[in-house]
């Protein structure tokens, strides 16, 4: 392991002859040489999750040891971008957790907000999207009273993702805004790219697509720019998505090929997994079911196994629909189900209101109509908790409950 900078300040002091107290400097030690190790190698994926587990231990043993603490909270922050992309969020949670209550024991407001801004973010990772507005609405408040505008636009342009998942799309519009405006200002390239990525995902909420577009197109050049591949893949995908919600599938494979291009040149398997997912929709529109359902399994088991309860849920939501259309509605049925449950899980009621409205259409083809409009009553009341629910799965809803004979208040 390489120790650096990190060994070098601790070795400076004097070694006290106590075994417990040695014991103590060297979990210091540990943590500020794990430290230069993660630095040095931000950008080699596969080193850091060679070491990984050493780097956890590491972290977990400095925040209970006061003469690490310090060291320990900048492994935890430091360490983020990894888990992030690795999907190591729920090893990780509970030491973000520990690490912000150190962290508040010695009074360092900046780390506290990035540590609330990350445990946010986590959240939205698992669609746990009113956590995920408590936290960063906290950091963003720490942030405007330090009056540091580039961690102010950073927190805003993840909360304007936050207020989306909530179906607040005013909201995030306003954080998009303001975040563009605060990058602009500071000349911060990277944070503009991805609000103007994020901006261009308000619109595509709306069903806007000519705004959408724009600003995806805006993000695309700043990523180019800086030769950001996995940023340039992130907009490749909100692209396909414009143009699959349009109809025209053969651009949106072609951007969705591009995206998962993009992510696994970056080492980011789960959202080339992602793209997987987007790419078989096409395959389904485009008349190939049973490839889109081989391929929704394909990437089933990685989802499960690092515990991503949102999208496993659009998995499981999109075999329902190949399963039917396949002619077997038992199977659909059972998928759209497990799918709506989890989307509740994961309190996303948008999710929640489709796939229960899925669970209907199976159920009314097969002239089951009592237990349909029993469950479009559960999508609807879950719609009428949103400020502002997306027209697409609203018209879905209204289509089946004219079916049921349901009432149709949300629209």
């Amino acid at each position: 392991m390489a120790r650096g900078r990190g060994r070098s300040v601790i070795a400076e002091l004097a070694l006290p002859q106590d075994p417990l107290a040695r014991f103590r400097y060297k979990i210091a030690e540990n943590a500020a040489g794990w430290l230069d190790f993660v630095r040095q190698r931000q950008d080699d994926v596969a080193a850091v999750e060679r070491e990984f587990a050493n780097l956890a231990r590491a972290a977990a043993q400095a925040l209970v040891e006061p003469l690490a603490w310090a060291g320990g909270l900048d492994l935890v922050i430091a360490l983020w971008p990894f888990i992030e992309l690795r999907g190591h969020w729920l090893r990780w949670r509970d030491l973000l957790q520990q690490a912000l209550v150190v962290c508040r024991r010695l009074e360092r407001p900046p780390a506290e907000a990035h540590l609330l801004d990350q445990l946010g973010e986590l959240a939205r990772i698992l669609e746990e999207s009113q956590e995920a507005l408590a936290r960063q609405t906290e950091a963003l408040a720490i942030y405007r009273r330090l009056d540091d505008q580039r961690a102010i636009a950073r927190v805003l342009n993840h909360l304007s993702q936050q207020h989306l998942a909530l179906g607040d799309t005013r909201a995030a519009e306003q954080c998009s805004e303001e975040a563009v405006a605060l990058f602009e200002q500071v000349g911060d390239q990277t944070g503009l790219a991805w609000a103007q990525n994020n901006w261009g995902t308000v619109w595509l909420a709306r069903g806007q697509w000519e705004p959408a577009l724009a600003h995806l197109a805006a993000a695309a050049v700043l990523f180019e720019t800086q030769g950001n591949r996995n940023g340039q893949a992130t907009v490749a995908n909100n692209r396909g998505q414009v143009h699959c919600l349009q109809g025209h599938l053969a651009e949106a494979a072609g951007y969705y090929q591009q995206a998962i291009a993009g992510h696994q040149e970056a080492g980011d398997e789960i959202h080339a997994a992602r793209g997987h997912i987007n790419l078989g929709i096409v395959y389904h529109e485009q008349g190939q079911t049973a490839h889109a359902l081989a391929l929704h399994r394909q990437v089933e088991p990685l989802f499960r196994r690092v515990g991503d309860g949102p999208w496993l849920a659009r998995v499981l939501n999109n075999q329902g629909v190949f399963l039917a259309a396949l002619g077997r509605p038992d199977e659909a049925l059972s998928a759209y189900q497990e799918a709506a449950q989890l989307h509740l899980a994961a309190d996303n009621h948008t999710l929640a209101a489709s796939s229960l409205t899925n669970c209907a259409e199976v159920l009314l083809d097969g002239g089951r109509t009592h237990e349909a409009q029993d469950t479009l009553a559960q999508a609807r009341a879950l719609l009428q908790m949103l400020p502002d629910p997306p027209p697409w799965v609203v018209q879905w809803y209204e289509s089946q409950a004219a079916r049921a004979g349901s009432e149709t208040e949300p629209g």
